[in-house]
């Protein structure tokens, strides 16, 4: 991005499959002057969609598609930034994303464009497919996720109130009842059909964040 003098900068990932009017279609609102910054739409690829992929572990596979409910921040997978936006908004933060902590950085930047008073546009019409390992559908890679999105939030978190106290030990005990009654739905859901249960993925990610707060000081 530092090296870039477009007036439009598009982002996509290495699993998606773009349609042909991309291009035009996620850069006409620049010029016509309607957005500083757009986040296109993202459906999962048809062979990979499953009917309990729903919720959180929908989102976690990068889904926006719901045009009345445009997602918090940006999606890397299908989004455009304008010169403005990234005068405003400066830099992806280097320490979130891939080959780092593993997730946030396309989120927080678009709450940075968002901040500085800049017009973010939806356009789920605008829609690529997402062609991810079929492995991330299993309930290892869920909680791999987890892992990984708790410790991006932690650094978030921890800049946004750099003065604030780790969590207790009071506050991981009570989510231990909610833990477990997920995890035996968990087990039952594994035994049965080999799904991953969105309740219990939510509560694992609850979990990892204390401790990553926690490491976080």
């Amino acid at each position: 991005m530092a090296q870039t003098r477009g007036k439009v900068l598009l982002f996509t990932d290495d699993d998606i499959h773009v349609p042909v009017n991309w291009v035009e279609g996620m850069c006409r609102p620049f010029l016509e002057g309607a957005a500083h910054a757009v986040q296109g739409g993202i459906a999962i690829a048809p062979h990979l969609d499953r009917p309990w992929l729903k919720g959180a572990l929908r989102i976690w596979c990068a889904s926006v598609e719901n045009p009345a409910w445009a997602s918090p921040g940006l999606v890397g997978a299908n989004m455009a930034i304008g010169r403005q936006a990234t005068e405003a908004a400066g830099l992806f933060d280097l320490r979130l994303g891939p080959g780092a902590a593993g997730y946030f950085d396309d989120t927080v930047y678009g709450w940075a464009v968002a901040k500085a008073g800049l017009t973010v546009l939806f356009r789920p019409e605008v829609t690529v497919e997402h062609h991810f390992d079929p492995s991330r559908l299993g309930l290892p890679a869920f909680m791999a996720a987890a892992r990984r999105m708790a410790a991006s939030r932690a650094i978030v978190d921890r800049d946004a109130n750099p003065t604030t106290h780790p969590p207790s030990v009071m506050m991981l005990i009570a989510q231990f009842p909610g833990l477990a009654a997920r995890f035996l739905i968990q087990a039952a859901k594994l035994l049965i059909s080999g799904e991953p249960d969105a309740g219990f993925v939510v509560r694992d990610y609850d979990y990892q964040l204390w401790h990553a707060l926690r490491r976080a000081g």
